[in-house]
């Protein structure tokens, strides 16, 4: 891997977070993808595991935050939204390690988005927290990913100095399927309303789940749908555009759009 960086064949891909209402992009969620010499284009779920078991993940985390500040600096307004391991979030000094990034960078911490599992803060709770709270407290955005499938609980939810949640794909997927996987997606959605969180649905990849999510109440909404995880000129683009379509509604009428945007048919 750490040739591989050296090598340049890591990037980084972008998917927008569009806001439920205006289908406003808000921000772009940073996915590291491989080309690999060898083996050709290795998927993230195969290599992060890996270096999460070894100090790569950090040589591999410090270049995925370092390439996405470096991006964020041309957008407009927008955030970036970058994924912390566990191993990365029980790193020493932590916090001092993602302010001096920002600042390296002259980006603001509100236009970063730190993403956590439950798994990286279930171990030691009590550490966690504190993390949190500086993160938030120097103006972090802090979400929790894949809410629902971990340790969800909501002594966690009170606990910890949040932004938003983010319902894992699973749960939109089986929203036209299971009563169950609904009842989920409203529960969420209403607890973090009720407690002042942003709703993020991951995975939307339907007009029929779009509609439904913005009918219980999701304040964002990222998938397929809208746009598949592009480059960073596509990114820049987006984000300078703001909306994906001139309506308020995304039409996949217009091929044009579909083009511009990846949406699918």
């Amino acid at each position: 891997m750490s040739q591989a960086i050296a090598r340049g064949e890591l990037s980084l891909a972008y998917q927008p977070i569009v806001s439920r209402d205006a289908i406003e992009v808000v921000g772009f969620e940073a996915l590291v993808r491989w080309n690999t010499s060898e083996y050709g284009l290795m998927s993230p779920a195969t290599f992060i595991p890996i270096a999460e078991e070894s100090n790569l993940i950090h040589e591999l985390g410090d270049w995925v935050l370092h390439e996405a500040l470096d991006v964020l600096k041309q957008w407009p307004g927008q955030y970036v939204s970058v994924n912390f391991s566990p191993r990365q979030f029980r790193r020493h000094n932590f916090v001092g390690h993602i302010m001096k990034s920002v600042q390296r960078a002259g980006i603001a911490p509100a236009r970063l988005q730190i993403e956590i599992t439950e798994t990286a803060i279930f171990d030691d709770a009590e550490r966690a927290a504190e993390t949190l709270y500086k993160l938030r407290q120097m103006g972090f955005r802090i979400a929790l990913d894949d809410f629902g499938t971990g340790y969800s609980s909501l002594y966690n939810i009170r606990k910890f100095a949040l932004d938003c949640l983010k319902i894992d794909k699973s749960f939109i997927d089986g929203m036209g399927r299971e009563r169950e996987s609904a009842a989920i997606v409203h529960s969420i959605i209403h607890l973090g309303r009720a407690l002042g969180l942003g709703v993020i649905a991951e995975g939307v990849e339907t007009e029929a789940q779009v509609q439904a999510l913005r009918l219980a109440g999701a304040s964002h909404l990222q998938g397929y749908y809208f746009s598949r995880p592009v480059g960073a000129a596509d990114a820049l683009a987006m984000a300078q555009g703001r909306t994906l379509s001139g309506k308020d509604d995304v039409s996949t009428d217009d091929p044009a759009t579909r083009q511009t945007f990846g949406l699918r048919s």
